[in-house]
């Protein structure tokens, strides 16, 4: 059992040389280890702030991109419905003035008919009183003849 038990004098050196180790490792490389982790944890929790002010960020992003759309849509509706009434109010002027047209277009013509039925009828009456004429001559002309043969 003497292999498994460690003497006296390995203990104290054991000991020293812990003692040693631990104070040159507290002297020279604790410090920097603990700056080394403390600038490690502040890193973490500066990510950690960035992450959730990210997150914050694109939640004001989707806000702004969901108003964004509802301003869109009310636009575009109402875009839409100008232009109806636009097409609205084209549509009954156009219609106004295609019957403003067509009532003087019929004016006109009944105005040119009106015209030529009085061209017409004056031809027909100038015809007339030339067969008239004709055949007032015609008739005196026989008489005359009858008059002549009689006389």
């Amino acid at each position: 059992m003497d292999l498994m038990t460690p003497s006296l004098g390995l203990i104290f050196w054991q000991s020293v040389i812990f003692l040693i180790s631990f104070i040159i490792l507290s002297k020279f490389a604790w410090n920097p280890i603990n700056k080394l982790l403390e600038k490690r944890e502040k890193y973490i929790i500066d990510s950690i702030n960035n992450a959730e002010k990210a997150k914050e960020y694109l939640k004001n992003i989707k806000l702004k991109k969901k108003n964004i759309l509802k301003n869109t849509e009310k636009m575009k509706y109402f875009i839409i419905n100008e232009a109806l009434k636009k097409k609205e109010q084209i549509e009954k002027e156009a219609k106004k003035k295609a019957k403003l047209e067509s009532y003087l277009i019929i004016n006109k013509t009944q105005l040119l008919i009106e015209n030529k039925k009085k061209i017409a009828i004056e031809k027909i009456k100038n015809e007339i009183l030339n067969m008239s004429i004709i055949i007032s001559e015609k008739i005196l002309n026989k008489e005359l003849e009858i008059n002549e043969k009689n006389n």
